[in-house]
Order: C-alpha cells, then structure tokens, then sequence
C-alpha cells in the first residue's frame, strides 16, 4: 500500500483547488479521478468533431472571479495559461415580438436598452446595484467561510447598511423582487433569467439575493469564460499540485474509504489499488453516494438521516453543435453575433416551466434556453473560421415515464429546442450545422456520478439545504461524521457552479485541522516563483 499524508477522492475544480492549497501547505497529496480526464463538470470534449472544443456542462467562470483564489491571485494560475475573456454584449435576448434587449459591459449602455422600455426601470436597476452593495460585503463573506448560524447570519445582515430591507430581501422570492422593482414584462423577463441562470426556481423563498448576486455579478465582469475551454482552470490547479510534489492519477474510481477505529485511512479504487493517508482523506463524491463508500455505520443515524432527504436541483438538457458560422441573434439594432444568448418569453413562460419540470414533463411550447457560442470570442476552440454552440435547457430528470425514457425522446427535444432558438436568428438552420451531440439530464448523470438525478449543481439550493444545513446540520464546516474526513464540492457551501470557494473553504478547515493555515499555503509562494 502506497501512503500519502492526503488523499482527494475526485478532480474536480473544488476538490483540486482543495489539493492545491494542500500541496502549497508541504503535505504529499495524491488526486484520484475516476474519469480519464480531470475537472468533473468543468472539463472540455471534443464531442461533435475533431477539432471543436466542447464544455460538456460549465461554461460560464463568473462566481470564482470574486474568489480570493481569483481576486487575490493566490495561487497565481496565471503562470500556467489561465487567461481569462470577457465577452462584450454580455449576452443578448431577442423575444418573438421582435423586440430584444441587450446587456453590455458598460452600465450607462445597459441602462439604455432598458430605457427604451422604461425609463422607470432603467433607473431602478441602478437602485437595484446600488442596494447591492450594501449587502454584497456580508453575503460574500458568509460565501468565503464555512456556514455560520442562522441567528448569527440574520444579526450580521441586521447590522449591515441596508438594515431590515436586507434582511426582507434575504427572505424573498427572486421573483418578489423583480415584481417589485420592475414593471415591464419585458425587463421582468430579463432579470428572471438572469437570475434563474444558478438553476434555483425563482418562485421559492430566500432566492431573493439571486436577483442582485448574479445581475451584478454579470454587469462587472460579463460572461466571463476561460481561453481553450473550461478545462484550462483544472488544468492550471494540476499543475500548482504537481509543482508541488502531488500526484493526480485517472481512470481511478474510489469505490471505497477505509475506516479503521472511527478514522478515515485511505482509499481503495476499483482496480483493487488501496491508497493510505496518514492526516486526512478529502471527498468530493456525490453524498448520496457516501454510505455505501464509506459504510453507513460510519456515518452515524443522524448524517445518513440528512443525507436520505437529499434534493436534486433543477437539471439541464444540452445540445452541443459543430456549425460553419455563428448564429446571429435578432436584435433591434440588426442580427448580432453573441457568445451568449438568453430566451425567456415572459415570467409566465417561467412559472409554466417550473409547472413542468415539478410534474416530469417536458413542455417544449415555450421554453427557457440558454444559447452559447465561445468561438465568437475564443476561435482557439474551433478549426479557422468554424464555430461551437451550445444549446441549453431545463428539463426534467424524473419524467413520468422514468428517466430511461430520455433515450427514446432527446433526439427530438433537441430537434425542437434547435428549431425555437432558430426563429430568434437569422441563420441559424441545419444548413449551418456540422456535427450535433445531445446530453439529456439522464446522459449528464452517466457521464459524471457527481451528477446525481442529472444535477450538475450537486442539490437543490433550498433554505433547508443551504448554509448551515448543506450538506447536513451539524456537519456544514467540510468535517464529516468521520474524522479524517472531509468532504468538499457542490454539495457542499455554498453549493455549485463553478466558484471554487467549496474547494477553498474546505482547504481552510482542512489546513487548520492539520496545524497550519491557508495563509501559510498562500505566503508559500513565495519560495516557489
């Protein structure tokens, strides 16, 4: 048996952010990926054609731009090709009426495709970012910290600069606010969709943060997207453990932690390998399925309880598409090339989409989508003058008939979601279309056991399993019932995306346990360059 001081179960971006952190610190740390690819959800295939660089599931970087990771240049990703771009328009929506609006990286321009439907609501979406940073200091900081106490959450949101009005929209519905501060269907229909872009159901209580978070969040930075694809982030946390004598081996699923006196050991992986660690092992494999890796007997009555009443969160369908231009998106100001693209009808069209999706159906008369087209900025992830578009929307894993039944019917969802975004472009037809693969939520679940029920964002995000409660009360700190054992990624605060703080806050807890800090992981850089 080979013997490490840390072992990380999963290459995803928040369990190697983990290891990397890990690795600064001077611990022997060892990544294993049951995949033959490192990143998880965030990683590139070439799936339609040689040549054509696909993001099976993440596209977007925007929450770990905020990251210290990011903010503070920690571990200084740049040094290993990390470069990221930003897309200006943001993104573009055109609705069947022929009406479109525009977000642009600047705000006064912004404000003006909004003024054009309402000066009110033009205005109210400055008040709207202003409000924002009255409450961006504290959310953020809850963000970058293992969960604190709901009463002691609520106390530090009633001392902040917005008072109770913080506390209020802290208990809304996202759709609460947008009713609220918006009065035109159009403009509502904007902002939901922005909002709803974390796959949260606007419609359910303490999602009113969604509507500030992610319109500011894309407002200040676009929709940002790494160089090459999203690997590239992966890859440069790679190579930060490898610079510092980790190891990250593929093709290597864990199938079982060792437990040995009520303290987690090692690994074993499905080759029959078992693989020591003397301080600690680090898991980022989906908590439904922890019982059966490490032993429900290990885990106590109490996390296999919490575990058992694990939500799915809302999941995804995606298209993924080889074309020899790019779309061009009907606009008021002529047909636009755009890296992203948001359709969403009306707020009416949202609620009959939630409808659905609760009920196992697939409802295709009106549906939410999400368009992207990097190569519009990023040529490097298609042959000269070619072009990857991914066509994105929300369906249900759970169909009447039974997941199985994706296998039958998403040929012909595709076929109808393509001909919906068609009529909002000016090309876009099969004359353009060069190569096609189709990734139904049951597709999702199969390519990444992370993706359990076809969730890409490891659970629901509702108040009973958020914060305090992610994963399970009692143990939201990254500590399991187990010690030695610690578990990092979407299930984990603050839940999915690709933000890099599950990864980083677990580090923290981890590096403290083990008699050092993320500090001295971070001042150890300075050895290195």
């Amino acid at each position: 048996m080979t013997s490490w001081d840390i072992v990380v179960a999963g290459a995803g971006h928040n369990s190697l952010l983990t290891a990397a952190y890990a690795a600064r610190a001077g611990f022997k740390v060892l990544v294993l990926e049951g995949a033959d690819r490192i990143g998880g959800d965030t990683t590139c295939e070439q799936l339609t054609l040689p040549g054509f660089i696909h993001d099976p599931c993440a596209t977007a970087h925007n929450l770990i731009q905020s990251n210290p990771l990011m903010r503070d240049n920690e571990l200084q990703l740049d040094r290993y090709g990390l470069r990221y771009l930003y897309p200006d328009p943001v993104f573009t929506m055109p609705f069947h009426d022929g009406r479109s609006i525009t977000m642009w990286r600047d705000l006064d321009r912004t404000c003006a495709e909004l003024a054009r439907f309402s000066e009110g609501d033009a205005q109210a979406y400055r008040t709207l970012l202003n409000d924002w940073q009255g409450l961006a200091p504290i959310v953020n900081d809850e963000r970058e910290h293992p969960p604190r106490p709901p009463a002691e959450v609520l106390a530090r949101t009633q001392a902040g600069p917005l008072g109770e009005l913080g506390v209020r929209i802290r208990r809304a519905s996202a759709l609460d606010i947008i009713n609220e501060r918006f009065k035109e269907e159009h403009v509502r229909a904007f902002f939901a969709w922005i909002a709803f872009m974390t796959l949260h159901p606007l419609d359910e209580p303490e999602t009113g943060t969604l509507a500030f978070s992610l319109v500011a969040g894309r407002q200040r930075f676009s929709w940002i997207l790494p160089e090459g694809g999203s690997i590239r982030l992966p890859l440069a946390l790679a190579r930060v453990i490898e610079e510092n004598g980790g190891t990250i081996l593929t093709s290597k699923t864990v199938t079982r932690i060792v437990v040995e006196r009520g303290r987690a050991t090692g690994v074993v992986t499905a080759d029959g390998s078992t693989y020591g660690a003397s301080k600690a092992v680090v898991s980022s494999i989906h908590i439904r399925q922890l019982p059966e890796i490490v032993g429900e007997a290990h885990l106590g009555e109490a996390y296999s309880a919490g575990i058992a009443r694990w939500k799915p969160s809302v999941t995804m369908f995606a298209a993924h598409y080889a074309l020899s231009e790019p779309p061009r998106f009907k606009t008021e100001a002529g047909p636009m090339a755009s890296v992203t693209m948001g359709g969403l009808e009306s707020l009416a069209s949202l609620a009959r989409m939630l409808e659905a999706f609760r009920a196992g159906r697939i409802d295709l008369e009106d549906p939410v989508v999400l368009a992207l087209t990097p190569t519009v900025i990023d040529p490097s992830r298609a042959p000269a003058g070619k072009h990857t578009f991914k066509l994105i929307s929300f369906l249900p894993y759970e169909l009447v008939d039974g997941p199985q039944r994706w296998d039958d019917v998403k040929d012909e969802v595709a076929d109808r979601l393509f001909e919906s975004v068609s009529g909002l472009t000016t090309n876009l037809s099969p004359a353009i279309v060069l190569g096609r693969a189709v990734a139904s939520p049951l597709d999702l679940e199969q390519r990444n056991p992370a993706n359990w029920r076809g969730s890409c964002h490891g659970g629901a995000s509702t108040p009973d399993q958020s914060g305090w409660y992610r994963p399970v009360e009692g143990w939201s700190s990254y500590r399991t019932a187990v010690e030695g054992l610690y578990q990092t990624g979407a299930c984990t605060h603050p839940g999915g995306s690709v933000s890099g703080l599950p990864g980083r806050n677990c580090a923290a807890v981890l590096l403290q346990d083990l008699g050092t800090s993320l500090q001295n992981a971070i001042r150890a850089r300075e050895t290195v360059i």
